[in-house]
């Protein structure tokens, strides 16, 4: 009777034991480090809360976590998390809205980019700053943005954006140009006229003034043409 006594002892201190040790109280802190967690573990550093509400009216005491629901779209300002709780009385869950901002990786301008005047890559920098949503550039990289001019003013530390940009060619056709030709260290330039129009990069024509041969040469800078 004795030894079956202290059996029934030691199995309900044992249950006493694990039922303490799950349980806890959850505050809106504990919340939000929670839901830290969770962005952490889907989205890495690319993603941090900026702000979290949960209608907590006093801290709830839990036996243990049943499950963590994350709603989250990647680049979406907005989502939710959902805390499902075991409690003594049953299932509870807990909702939080959550305010989000995104890491944007931007094209910044390092210095006044005059309105009419073209752009060029070293003006420019890629910068990575935290915003609700990532405004759309469609700029690749910042090489491409020699074929473009300032609609409008563009201050420096102003994010560049493609539609304050007016895409115009570097050479245009029945331009004088002035035609290099390169190999090794050597490096010869004569003037001829461009028979097309091109943007950087393009291959296009041009006439020699000296022999009147037409040559094919790649646009490599304003009204400048690299020999093939």
């Amino acid at each position: 009777m004795k030894c079956y006594l202290r059996r029934l002892t030691y199995v309900v201190s044992l249950l006493l034991f694990v039922s303490t040790a799950l349980s806890g109280s959850l505050d809106k802190e504990e919340v939000e480090e929670l839901v830290k967690e969770e962005l952490h573990s889907r989205f890495k550093g690319d993603v941090r809360l900026k702000n979290l509400r949960v209608f907590l009216r006093k801290p709830i005491e839990f036996v243990s976590i049943d499950r963590k629901v994350l709603s989250v779209r990647r680049g979406e300002p907005r989502g939710n998390f959902h805390l499902y709780l075991k409690t003594k009385r049953g299932f509870r869950r807990i909702t939080a809205t959550l305010e989000l901002e995104w890491k944007c990786s931007l094209i910044v301008a390092q210095e006044d980019l005059l309105k009419g005047e073209r752009v060029y890559p070293w003006q420019v920098a890629y910068e990575e700053m935290f915003m609700g949503r990532c405004p759309r550039q469609d700029i690749e990289s910042t090489e491409e943005l020699i074929n473009y001019v300032a609609l409008r003013t563009v201050k420096r530390g102003e994010v560049l954006v493609k539609s304050y940009l007016k895409k115009e060619p570097l050479v245009r056709r029945g331009q004088e140009v002035s035609v290099i030709y390169r190999s090794g260290n050597l490096e010869i330039s004569f003037s001829g006229k461009a028979l097309d129009t091109g943007f950087y990069g393009d291959v296009i024509r041009v006439r020699s003034f000296n022999t009147g041969k037409v040559l094919r040469g790649r646009v490599i800078s304003e009204g400048s043409v690299l020999l093939k």
